[in-house]
C-alpha cells in the first residue's frame, strides 16, 4: 500500500486531483477475459520459461519452446494460473509478437504471471 500512497502524493504534488482512483484489481475479470480472447485467437500462449531462459533464447534468436503450444492447452493452463495451481514465477502468459522484429525483447512479451497477493484477494480470486 506504500506504493499507492507514494503515487497519490506525487499526483497531488503536481497539482492534480484525480476524479477517481482505481486499481488493476478492479478490472481483473475484464483483463482476464481479454487474455482468454487472445489465447483463443492464437495471439498468446502460456510459457514455462524462466526470465533467465527467455533472455538467453532472445540473445540466441530462438523462439520460446512453448510458443506453438496448442490453444486448448494454453487455455487450460491459464485457468489453472487463475486458480492458483502454479507457483509464483513458474508460468507466464506471453503475447505472440513478430519474431522478425529487430528488438528481441518484444518477441514474447509477458502479460500475466502467477502472483499470490492482495490484488488477487481484492479481485475475489483467492
Amino acid at each position: 500500500m506504500i506504493l499507492m500512497a507514494m503515487i497519490e502524493q506525487a499526483v497531488d504534488w503536481m497539482g492534480f486531483k484525480p476524479w477517481k482512483i482505481t486499481y488493476t484489481s478492479d478490472y481483473f475479470q475484464e483483463l482476464f477475459d481479454f487474455a482468454v480472447q487472445l489465447i483463443k485467437e492464437d495471439k498468446a500462449f502460456v510459457c514455462h520459461q524462466t526470465s533467465e531462459q527467455m533472455q538467453a533464447d532472445r540473445k540466441a534468436g530462438i523462439a520460446s519452446p512453448w510458443r506453438d503450444r496448442p490453444v486448448e492447452e494454453s487455455l487450460a493452463l491459464f485457468y489453472e494460473m487463475r486458480d492458483g495451481k502454479h507457483e509464483e514465477g513458474t508460468i507466464t502468459l506471453r503475447l505472440k509478437m513478430d519474431m522478425q522484429s529487430g528488438n528481441p525483447s518484444t518477441w514474447h512479451e509477458g502479460r500475466y504471471g502467477v502472483l499470490f497477493s492482495l490484488a488477487r484477494w481484492l479481485a475475489g480470486w483467492l
